[in-house]
């Protein structure tokens, strides 16, 4: 490998690396664990160091965040509940839950994921399968 060719192989794989250490922490999958006419149960993966685990929170995005997002808010959207769960083996699941049963097949969420040095929002798309 030249010399120059070495140093944009470098340059490149900073550029990769670069966004990936300034998120300290995020989400991943998402599973629906309910069915139609039950009370929501889900959970979505978090990815974060141990330390970040201490000041996370998530919460529902707010209504102005569905509209730049153009996306409709769900009536079930208020009654979420938003629970950052420890895992053994130091894992961490964000579970969302309602009390009162959910009977939209689909439901569009916006989750605001906040911890001591950052925060984003993400998108997710909870597809609810009628009961078997």
């Amino acid at each position: 490998m030249t010399p120059k060719r070495f140093i944009l192989s470098l340059a490149t794989a900073g550029l990769v690396a670069t966004p990936l250490a300034a998120w300290s922490a995020g989400l991943g999958k998402l599973t629906v664990n309910s069915a139609l006419g039950q009370p929501l149960q889900a959970e979505i993966e978090i990815y974060a160091e141990k330390a970040e685990l201490d000041n996370l929170s998530a919460t529902l995005a707010g209504a102005d965040a569905y509209r730049d997002a153009r996306i409709g808010m769900s009536p079930v959207l208020p009654q979420l509940r938003f629970v950052v769960e420890r895992r053994p083996g130091g894992r961490a699941v964000l579970k969302l839950s309602t009390a009162r049963p959910v009977n939209d097949p689909f439901i569009d969420v916006l989750v605001d994921l906040n911890w001591a040095s950052g925060k984003f929002t993400r998108e997710y798309t909870l597809l609810i399968d009628p009961p078997e």
